[in-house]
């Protein structure tokens, strides 16, 4: 797993650690992170690093587009609709 570096780079982890939380929230609910960890071959601990901000290993991100339909510009950038098929 790849440890994102501080400063400017930290602020973008943040930023996409606030758009994972929100994407859990509105797929899985409040207490749904388990199961999408599940869901993701992921370790639940994994999981909570990554909506902390302290991890963004490229496999569970792409596998979080593939599982959730979450666009990718929107959970790098916050542009755009947070679903792939929302801008159908």
């Amino acid at each position: 797993m790849v440890r994102l570096p501080f400063s400017r780079d930290r602020e973008q982890a943040d930023e996409i650690a606030t758009r994972l939380r929100r994407l859990r929230l509105e797929l899985y609910g409040m207490h749904g992170g388990p199961l999408l960890a599940e869901d993701l071959d992921l370790p639940f601990r994994a999981w909570q690093a990554l909506e902390q901000g302290d991890e963004e290993p490229a496999r569970v991100l792409d596998r979080l587009v593939e599982v959730t339909g979450v666009s990718p510009l929107w959970l790098h950038t916050g542009l755009g609709p947070m679903l792939s098929w929302e801008g159908d």
